[in-house]
């Protein structure tokens, strides 16, 4: 069953099978996956409202605590918190400022991942023999189906 809590809500048409959380705003053509949460302004975000950009996949029993841009994607069973530690390889950290120009990250491999709030074109994965989490230029277009939404 989803959920969507008071004033939050989508933008568009949205594949809705999670939960969004007080204040949450979710961009048109984006799939909250099964199980996954999107945190409000009084569940863990210390006040920091969330936004979803739009096309953006949150992956199953995922769990999001920092506003995302457009073309996202956090695999399922993944939690993204302001302070979880991410690990980016320096070239896909050079993908990235290619997709957002407008932002300065350090040259470095480990992130808070407040540090790419509000970016556009990231993937959250997590490294199934280390555990970490890494984060990936996502080039995957997330599309709903026409048919369905």
């Amino acid at each position: 069953a989803s959920y969507i809590n008071f004033n939050a809500g989508t933008l568009g048409p949205v594949m809705v099978e999670g939960r969004i959380s007080s204040s949450a705003i979710v961009g048109a053509g984006s799939d909250v996956g099964g199980g996954a949460s999107i945190l409000g302004v009084l569940s863990g975000t210390d006040g920091n409202p969330i936004s979803i950009g739009e096309n953006t996949l949150l992956g199953a029993n995922s769990t999001c605590g920092i506003p995302l841009g457009d073309a996202c994607i956090i695999d399922g069973g993944v939690a993204i918190f302001a302070g979880t530690k991410v690990k980016v390889n320096p070239d896909e950290l050079a993908k990235i400022k290619a997709a957002n120009p407008e932002v300065n990250l350090e040259s470095k491999t480990t992130f808070r991942a407040d540090a790419f709030q509000g970016l556009n074109g990231l993937h959250f994965r997590q490294d199934s023999t280390t555990g970490e989490i890494v984060l990936k230029r996502s080039t995957r277009e997330v599309k709903l189906n026409a048919d369905l939404h």
